[in-house]
């Protein structure tokens, strides 16, 4: 089964070739993963001591930033690689400094054996589900510890299925798996892996971490001026649509809306639905006025610190089918959240629902009624609130029994 792994991925590979003349992407996607290749002895030599983190991306990103500040603040000459499978994760690590940073070649036996061979680590690491089987035999070769961290897994997976057999044993090769809920544990324990133990979502220690960092944002105070403030975080059209009649009706109240993509024509079009009562925060020091209620985040990576001037939230990505986006980033601050309607498959979101911290919306109808409610009722806005909050703190820690294990073994 490996030599028909190795072939389809190497067929892939090749069908794929004629197409990089015609995409810009996909050149890229092939480009960035050779120079990497080449540059990797710069960056870690063989006898360095170094730990290899894999995460698939920005959201896997987020996951180990926790357990890898801690591991570089107890050993500051251990050396930190972070291999990326999507641009969006490599992007955003570009000024984080502490670590050296990785497209991961792509999963041939050739690829795995001379990366493996060149970084050498003591400890590797998968961050969730991205895991590559010529990475893990070349790892077993070495005798590298291997773990899985922050991994869930369900019944429907291939791993589970008849045709997947094959790739359930390839799991059995990992040293242990650090999972995130009861269901994943289970499940591999009823496939004779027993090396596992539940931590829960590690995603939960790095946000905590965020709500405590003290971050000055002036022009927003200046903006919000005491009043009600509503922050729709990451969302998209289908999502805008949900809200804006009822933020463009609502007097009284200041919006924050970040939308998931900052192109140009995408705020352009927010604009325009917005008519002359949104402002953009790149040009909030200059437009700002007395009529503007809406402030548009035309930048990436300040909405996780702009959570904290929210009074009630919107996390998007529910209405469409792109996946639901961190609602967790919201929660810790203690307001209630709403999302859409497509939020099963999100541990977090479904049990913030079922626990009521949480609302989930299907119309603009739905929306408005939550909404009204939560601005004319203070006492139900804290009681939400309080509920998320208590999730978040008593689902924290996973990340100390991460972190002693992987220091044990790297030691």
């Amino acid at each position: 089964m490996q030599f028909i792994y190795n072939i389809s991925i190497n067929i892939i590979i090749l069908a794929l070739q004629p197409f990089r003349l015609f995409s810009k992407k996909l050149n890229i996607f092939f480009k960035d993963r050779v120079s990497s290749l080449d540059s990797i002895e710069e960056k870690i030599k063989p006898n360095d001591k170094s730990i290899w983190f894999h995460v698939a991306s920005l959201g896997e990103f987020e996951q180990i930033k926790t357990i890898v500040e801690t591991l570089k603040s107890e050993n500051d000459n251990l050396k930190i690689l972070i291999s990326f499978f999507s641009p969006s994760g490599f992007k955003s690590s570009l000024n984080y400094n502490i670590v050296e940073r990785v497209y991961l070649p792509l999963d041939t036996k050739k690829n795995a054996k001379n990366f493996i061979n060149k970084i050498n680590p003591n400890v590797a690491v998968f961050v969730k589900n991205d895991i590559w089987t010529n990475y893990l035999i070349e790892l077993k070769k070495k005798e590298i510890p291997v773990y899985s961290i922050s991994s869930k897994f369900y019944k429907s997976q291939f791993y589970f299925q008849s045709y997947g057999k094959w790739f359930l044993n390839k799991l059995k090769q990992i040293d242990y798996f650090f999972v995130q809920d009861k269901t994943s544990k289970e499940l591999l324990n009823l496939n004779h892996i027993n090396n596992v133990s539940i931590t829960g979502d590690t995603r939960i220690d790095r946000v905590k971490e965020i709500s405590k960092q003290e971050k000055k944002f002036d022009s927003i105070e200046k903006f919000i001026n005491n009043d009600i403030c509503f922050i729709a975080g990451s969302s998209w059209e289908a999502d805008n649509d949900i809200f804006l009649n009822s933020i463009l009706d609502s007097n009284n109240i200041k919006t924050i809306i970040a939308p998931h993509n900052v192109i140009a024509s995408d705020i352009e079009n927010l604009e325009k639905k917005t008519q002359s009562l949104s402002v953009r925060y790149s040009r909030i020091d200059q437009d700002l006025d007395s009529n503007k209620k809406i402030l548009i985040i035309d930048s990436i990576g300040s909405l996780k610190h702009l959570y904290k001037f929210a009074d009630i939230a919107y996390i998007g990505g529910g209405m469409g089918d792109s996946g639901l986006h961190n609602i967790l980033e919201a929660a810790v601050f203690a307001i209630p959240v709403i999302i859409g309607k497509n939020y099963i498959g999100f541990a977090e979101a479904e049990k913030l629902v079922k626990l009521g911290g949480v609302k989930s919306v299907n119309s603009k109808l739905e929306f408005d009624d939550i909404f009204n409610n939560l601005i004319s009722n203070k006492t139900y806005r804290i009681k939400m609130g309080e509920i998320n909050k208590k999730y978040i703190y008593s689902n924290s820690g996973g990340s100390k029994t991460i972190i002693k294990a992987l220091t044990k073994s790297l030691n």
